[in-house]
C-alpha cells in the first residue's frame, strides 16, 4: 500500500473524527451537566475557602498588631499612677499612645477600633471618640474570643465583632483585677463589604451567617430575597464544609457553606442553577457548532498548509537544528517568490551576527553580575533604623542611661560595618562580630532572645561576601522568634563539608512542617518582581553569583523546632586564603 503523504493523513484523521463526534454527542449532552455542576459546587468552595482564609487572616494580623500596642512601652505608664498627674510627660505619653493607636488602626484596609484601659487608674486612650470606657462598661462587655455584639456609636447602635487582649493574660475571667486591657472592635460594615467584593462580577448572594445573630450580607443585596434565603438557614445543621441544592422563591440554588475560625460563623453562597446552567447549555451548542464549521474549513485549509507551510517549516527546522550544532555558516536557500522569503533572510542574517553578540554579550554578562553583586549587598533594612531610634527614645524617657550607652555603642559598629559598601567581601570572623552586635541590639529590645555562635578560630578566616549572614539572622527573628511567645534562642554555627565552608542559622521558633519546604524553595529561584521581598532571594542570588557552582540557600527543619537555613562558600583559592592569614598576622 502506497505510503500517505502528510496531506492525505490530514484528510483521512478529520473523516474518522467525525463519527466519534456524532457518536458521543448524545450521551455528553446528558454528563455534561452533571459535571459541570460538580465543577461548579468546587470552584464554589475554593473560593469560600479563599474568603475565610482572607478573613481569618486579616483577623489575625489584626491581633497581632494589638499585641504590639500592649508591648509598648508609653501603654505600660498607662498604668503607672503618675498618668493621671498633669504634666509634660503625661501629656508625651498619651500623645505617643494615640498616635500610635491610629497608626494600628488604619494600617490594613479594614476599619476598626482600638482602646486600651487601664482598670489601676481608670485612664483610657481610644479612636472612638464617641464611646466612654470605665471599669463598669469592661464588667459588662469583656470577650476573650472574637464576639458579635451590639455597641453605642455617635451614629447610634452597631454591630461589632469585639475581642479583648489583657495584661497579665492569666487573669482573663477578672478583669477588675487587671493592669492593662486593649479591646479590638471591628465594625460588621467591613465583613459587608467584603461581602460585595466577593459577589461582584459574579451571580450568587453570599452572606456571613451565625445560627444565633443571622446573616451579614452585603449593602447592596436584595433585602426580602436574603430574608428569604437566611429563612432556610434557621433550621440548616451545619457542620464543617458542604453544599445543598435548595429550592427559594421557585427556583433552585446551590447552597455553599464554609466554616470560619469565628465560632459559630459560616461563609454561605446561594448561586442560582437556571442562569448558570443556561449559559452553560448555550455555550455547549456553540461549541459543537463551531467544531463541525472548523473541522470543514480544515479540509480547506490542510491544502494550503502543507504546500506553503510545512515545506519551508521543514526547511527552516534543520536550520535551527544546524545553529543549535554550533555550526553559524549554514544558510537557507532563499526563494524570491516564497512567503518565507524574509524569514530566511533574517534568519542568514542572524545567522551571521551571532557569533560576534556571543563574545559582546559575554563580556557585558561579567560586568552584570559584578555591579548586581554591589547592588545585591548595599540593601540596608530602613525599619531596622525607626525602631532602633524608638527603642532609645523610650530607653531615655525611662532614664535608663546604661541601656542607651550600650546600645548606641552596638548601634555605632552595626552601621559603620554595614555602611562600607566599597569591598564586596570580608572575613568571617568581621562578619561575626556585626551579627553579634545585631543580636546584642535586639536582645536589649527582646529581653527573651538569646543567641549563640560557634565557629571554630581556625575556619573564621574564610573569605566570604560581606552582608550576607546578617539577614538571614534577622529573617530568624523576624519570622521566628517575633511570632513566638516562649524564650527565643539563635544559634549559628560553622563547619567545613569537602570544597564548601558551610554556615547554618537556627532558631526555635514556629518553624515550618517538611512538606511545605517546596514553597521557599520554588521562591528562590524565581525572577524578583515588585511583589516579592528581597530578603533571603537577595542572599540566594548573592550566593550563586559567588559560588558559580549552583550552590546558594537550602532550607530544612530545625532540631531547636524552628527553621535552618543553610549557606555554602565555595572555599577560596589558597593564595586568597594565605593572603588572608597574612593580613590577620600583621595586625
Amino acid at each position: 500500500m502506497k505510503r500517505l503523504n502528510t496531506f492525505q493523513k490530514i484528510i483521512v484523521l478529520l473523516s474518522i473524527l467525525l463519527v466519534p463526534v456524532i457518536l458521543i454527542y448524545t450521551y455528553s449532552n446528558r454528563v455534561s451537566m452533571s459535571i459541570i455542576q460538580q465543577e461548579l459546587i468546587q470552584l464554589t468552595l475554593n473560593q469560600q475557602n479563599f474568603l475565610t482564609e482572607q478573613l481569618d487572616m486579616i483577623s489575625e494580623q489584626l491581633w497581632k498588631s494589638a499585641y504590639i500596642t500592649m508591648s509598648d512601652p508609653n501603654a505600660l505608664m498607662l498604668q503607672h499612677p503618675s498618668i493621671t498627674k498633669p504634666g509634660y510627660d503625661t501629656f508625651k505619653t498619651i500623645e505617643a499612645l494615640e498616635h500610635h493607636l491610629r497608626l494600628q488602626s488604619t494600617s490594613y484596609s479594614w476599619q476598626y477600633e482600638l482602646t486600651l484601659f487601664s482598670p489601676v487608674t481608670g485612664m483610657y486612650i481610644t479612636t472612638d471618640s464617641n464611646r466612654q470606657f470605665d471599669n463598669a462598661y469592661f464588667s459588662e462587655h469583656f470577650y476573650t474570643n472574637w464576639s458579635y455584639v451590639k455597641l453605642d456609636s455617635g451614629a447610634g447602635q452597631q454591630y461589632y465583632f469585639v475581642r479583648h487582649m489583657t495584661k497579665p493574660f492569666t487573669l482573663d475571667d477578672h478583669p477588675e483585677e487587671l493592669s492593662l486591657i486593649l479591646e479590638a472592635a471591628i465594625p460588621a460594615s467591613n465583613i459587608a463589604q467584603m461581602m460585595e467584593q466577593f459577589a461582584a462580577g459574579r451571580s450568587g448572594e453570599p452572606m456571613f451567617y451565625h445560627p444565633d445573630y443571622g446573616g451579614i450580607t452585603r449593602h447592596l443585596a436584595d433585602f426580602e430575597g436574603t430574608d428569604h434565603l437566611q429563612g432556610l438557614l434557621s433550621d440548616y445543621p451545619f457542620e464543617g464544609n458542604g453544599y445543598e441544592i435548595v429550592r427559594s422563591g421557585g427556583q433552585k440554588y446551590l447552597m455553599n457553606y464554609t466554616e470560619s475560625t469565628w465560632p459559630g460563623w459560616y461563609l454561605v453562597d446561594f448561586v442560582p442553577l437556571k442562569t448558570v446552567i443556561a449559559s452553560l447549555n448555550q455555550s455547549l451548542m456553540w461549541f459543537y457548532f463551531m467544531m463541525a464549521l472548523l473541522l470543514l474549513i480544515g479540509i480547506g485549509f490542510a491544502v494550503i498548509i502543507y504546500r506553503s507551510v510545512q515545506r519551508p517549516m521543514l526547511q527552516l527546522i534543520k536550520g535551527v537544528r544546524r545553529l543549535k550544532q554550533g555550526n553559524y555558516a549554514f544558510r537557507l536557500p532563499v526563494n524570491g517568490q516564497s512567503e518565507f522569503h524574509y524569514l530566511f533572510s533574517e534568519f542568514n542574517r542572524m545567522s551571521e551576527e551571532t557569533q560576534e553578540l556571543i563574545e559582546k554579550v559575554y563580556v557585558s554578562q561579567l560586568r552584570i553580575r559584578d555591579a548586581t553583586l554591589k547592588q545585591l549587598q548595599s540593601q540596608i533594612n530602613p525599619h531596622f533604623l525607626y525602631n532602633n531610634f524608638a527603642f532609645i527614645q523610650s530607653m531615655t524617657q525611662m532614664g535608663n542611661r546604661e541601656a542607651v550607652i550600650a546600645f548606641t555603642q552596638h548601634l555605632s559598629q552595626y552601621y559603620r560595618y554595614t555602611t562600607r559598601t566599597e569591598m564586596t567581601t570580608t572575613r568571617l570572623d568581621e562578619e561575626l562580630e556585626l551579627i553579634q552586635s545585631y543580636l546584642e541590639i535586639h536582645r536589649m529590645q527582646i529581653p527573651r532572645l538569646d543567641y549563640d555562635i560557634d565557629v571554630p578560630r581556625h575556619l573564621r578566616c574564610w573569605s566570604i561576601p560581606r552582608l550576607i549572614i546578617q539577614p538571614v539572622v534577622e529573617n530568624a527573628i523576624v519570622h521566628g522568634i517575633e511570632n513566638s511567645l516562649n524564650d527565643g534562642l539563635i544559634r549559628v554555627t560553622g563547619r567545613m563539608e569537602e570544597t564548601h565552608a558551610v554556615i547554618t542559622v537556627e532558631d526555635n521558633g514556629g518553624g515550618i512542617r517538611a512538606e511545605d519546604l517546596e514553597h521557599p524553595r520554588s521562591r528562590m529561584n524565581r525572577t524578583m518582581d515588585e511583589n516579592m521581598g528581597c530578603g533571603l532571594w537577595n542572599i540566594h542570588q548573592r550566593l550563586l553569583l559567588y559560588n558559580e557552582d549552583g550552590n546558594g540557600l537550602s532550607f530544612a527543619p530545625s532540631e531547636l523546632g524552628g527553621l535552618k537555613v543553610v549557606l555554602r562558600f565555595r572555599v577560596q583559592e589558597e593564595k586568597s586564603l594565605n593572603k588572608h592569614k597574612h593580613s590577620e598576622g600583621s595586625e
